[in-house]
């Protein structure tokens, strides 16, 4: 949980005081579930305050695959054309998709296709997969993958 802390209204002084304040704490995910551990390593490499987006990696069909965003304001879950032919799946996979998709790059994509994949998350033991439709689109990106509401319904 988060609560509290520095924005952009605050001062540099102020933001620079809160960074100071931050500690980890540990979070434990439920009686029987894991143990959640931030600790100062975890910070190794990004500059505080920050608002960075998740960035996480996954396994699609059975791809490492890194550079997957996870973006709570997505509607849909999106695989980028890059990253599908290196995944190496026929086009002829693809299903229709006629309903065009926005807010990339502030214009209409018109993708070239859905496909459900399975994803993974996680690491053995607690390793969970789920069969995700993904809209394929041929638009640069910095991602590989943007995971939707969808898929984090679905885990």
């Amino acid at each position: 949980m988060i609560s509290g802390g520095a924005t952009d209204e605050d001062s540099h002084r102020a933001r620079k005081g809160h960074s100071r304040s931050l500690e980890a704490y540990d979070i434990e995910a439920s009686k029987n579930g894991p143990l959640i551990h931030f600790s100062p390593q975890d910070l190794s490499g990004v500059s505080t305050p920050h608002d960075d987006a998740l960035v996480i990696r996954a396994t699609i069909v059975n791809y490492n695959v890194s550079r997957v965003f996870v973006d709570i304001d997505s509607s849909v879950n999106v695989l980028y054309k890059d990253a599908f032919d290196k995944i190496q799946i026929d086009r002829q996979e693809l299903h229709h998709m006629s309903t065009a998709l926005f807010r990339f790059s502030r214009h209409e994509v018109q993708p070239l296709g859905q496909i459900s994949l399975p994803l993974s998350l996680g690491e053995e033991p607690l390793r969970r997969t789920r069969s995700i439709i993904f809209a394929v689109v041929d638009v640069s990106s910095a991602y590989n993958v943007i995971l939707g509401r969808p898929a984090l319904s679905a885990f």
